[in-house]
């Protein structure tokens, strides 16, 4: 794990040299993305805690720059709605009684994210295939949301219903920062001067969400997938 923190890490500065490097030979395109997060989080006690994919925004700003004929680094600052949903239902006999339980909850965290983005991008016709990979980093803003709800039923009358809602503070027992790695693929198509493209991606989160308390190792990874669209609009030369 730490080979692989350092390997983000170089990888990162390895694109962003290349970006300033290059910035003032080639055209500069500005543009917008916005998409669905299919946001997961992987923990030690999956037993305990089975998370499941939740959709979440996610939108950014985009500053790309071709390296080559073929090739591009792209730098995304934008925002990133993550979290994890659990949604489990149980049955068992308890005095001759079947009792029932509906337990459903989320776990809702927002980011302010920057992807580092090296783009391969081969001709397809008049189109353009687009494959991604690089570093991106995250920093926690705002509380972390836990929303729950769970009904019981005893031979199928509702016996008890309760739900909440609460709030947590960042940086407690919950890292505020989170880096990680972004691979995908999609494809782009010319509109004239204009670029319009769609992409799905794969996110890894490396760092260790949880703050290890008492003894406790319990580990915490930002996991997911997301899809989205975009524009590309050259500026400058």
């Amino acid at each position: 794990m730490i080979i692989m923190k350092k390997s983000v890490f170089q990888l990162s500065v390895l694109l962003i040299c290349c970006f300033s490097a290059s910035v003032t030979r080639a055209q500069l395109s500005l543009g917008l993305r916005a998409g669905v997060n299919f946001a997961n989080l992987a923990v030690t006690d999956e037993e305990s805690f089975p998370f499941k994919p939740k959709a979440g925004l996610s939108f950014a700003l985009l500053f790309h720059l071709p390296l080559g004929t073929s090739t591009a680094i792209q730098i995304e600052p934008g925002f990133s709605q993550r979290g994890g949903r659990i949604s489990t239902k149980t049955s068992e006999f308890i005095n001759n009684q079947q009792v029932k339980a509906d337990i459903k909850g989320k776990l809702l965290v927002n980011y302010i994210e920057l992807p580092v983005l090296f783009q391969y991008k081969p001709k397809l016709g008049k189109m353009e295939g687009l494959l991604s990979i690089g570093p991106e980093f995250r920093l926690m803003t705002g509380n972390v949301r836990a929303k729950s709800s769970s009904r019981v039923y005893v031979d199928g009358v509702l016996i008890s219903s309760t739900s909440g809602d609460e709030s947590y503070a960042s940086g407690n027992d919950t890292r505020k920062f989170d880096f990680g790695l972004s691979g995908g693929a999609g494809l782009a198509y010319p509109l004239g001067t204009v670029k319009v493209f769609a992409e799905g991606r794969y996110h890894l989160g490396l760092a260790n969400l949880a703050t290890p308390i008492d003894g406790d190792n319990s580990k915490v990874h930002n996991r997911g997938a997301s899809v989205h669209i975009g524009v590309l609009v050259p500026v400058g030369k």
